[in-house]
């Protein structure tokens, strides 16, 4: 039976008295001195710089997070989108794009299908 050239490389290796050994990866987070993440590394890490180790799932949502210096922990960076108005379809109050309401038209501006949108109260 042939071997596959995967065996047979290690074969090979095996006779030649050497053995390849994966390298791990570690999943590392760097950060500034503010808690910021400035770097992501799985391998050939920086050593100047400071760094927590994560799992690759938090590794992969990176962005979502930034680091508590003094506890050396993540946490979750919470994104305030603002003020928000709930908007009601109507006859009179916000001319939209019809079937586009993201699409708000300027006043004296206009548009073949118009519809209408006014706060929610």
């Amino acid at each position: 039976m042939k071997m596959s050239w995967e065996e047979e490389f290690n074969a090979t290796m095996a006779a030649l008295g050497g053995t390849i050994v994966p390298e791990s990866i570690e999943y590392r987070l760097h950060y500034d001195d503010s808690g910021k993440i400035i770097l992501c590394s799985q391998q050939n890490h920086p050593e100047d710089t400071q760094y927590l180790v994560v799992d690759q799932g938090t590794y992969a949502n990176y962005m979502k997070y930034s680091v508590d210096v003094k506890k050396k922990q993540l946490k979750k960076v919470v994104i305030d989108p603002g003020v928000s108005v709930q908007l009601k379809r109507s006859s009179q109050g916000y001319a939209v794009v019809r079937q586009h309401a993201g699409l708000i038209l300027e006043e004296g501006e206009t548009w073949t299908e118009v519809e209408y949108y006014e706060p929610n109260s």
